[in-house]
């Protein structure tokens, strides 16, 4: 695939200027959001559970980034087109390792897309930038969280916590050097251990 396959489509009808060599469009804008290493500065690590790309502080980036992945690991990522909430609400239980919403139905629940709360999905505590995988729908208003490695995990503690619920994806063992021709609007804390992560626009 080529870099152009990141261009949105009517890029060219609002005057940006993508440069073209021989056919094959290329980018002209990149932002580091992660680098372990210490070359021109400490190491740095925009990934982040909560903001979107263009919502970061600390950092000039913008949704709708391709990826290139310098240092092999897993890449948890937001796709554009995926970037608004499968559903959101306010944890009101304190039951270790679930989310608990009295007032929700996660078992019947449908947005306006008709996307269904599935395992994977990641629920997100607004207040504290936390996140956990959804494990299991334990019934219409508990759902069982764990992190990347499946081990339980308690992200919504106190009982009385803002979330959002995205449906992320996670691309595994990601190469060293690979360039991903997508779209992304966030990079998630939570799963993300590729490094020397750039954003290409």
């Amino acid at each position: 695939m080529a870099y152009g396959d990141i261009i949105p489509n009517d890029a060219f009808k609002s005057g940006s200027n993508y440069r073209e060599k021989q056919g094959v469009e290329t980018v002209d804008k990149a932002v580091v959001l992660k680098d372990a290493s210490t070359k021109g500065s400490a190491a740095i690590n925009f990934t982040h559970n909560i903001r979107h790309l263009g919502d970061l502080t600390g950092v000039h980036a913008h949704n709708k980034a391709g990826l290139y992945v310098g240092t092999a690991g897993d890449l948890c990522v937001l796709l554009s087109g995926q970037s608004n909430p499968v559903a959101t609400g306010a944890a009101d239980g304190n039951t270790a390792n679930k989310l608990v919403d009295s007032s929700a139905d996660f078992v019947a629940f449908k947005n306006s897309s008709g996307t269904h709360i599935q395992k994977r999905d990641i629920a997100v505590n607004i207040a504290d930038n936390t996140a956990a995988f959804i494990a299991g729908i334990d019934s219409l208003t508990t759902l069982s969280l764990v992190d990347v490695a499946n081990s339980a995990s308690d992200v919504f503690p106190d009982g009385n916590e803002a979330y959002e619920i995205y449906r992320a994806v996670l691309f595994q063992n990601v190469p060293s050097g690979t360039f991903l021709p997508i779209q992304v609007d966030r990079v998630f804390a939570l799963g993300t251990t590729a490094d020397d992560i750039i954003a290409l626009y």
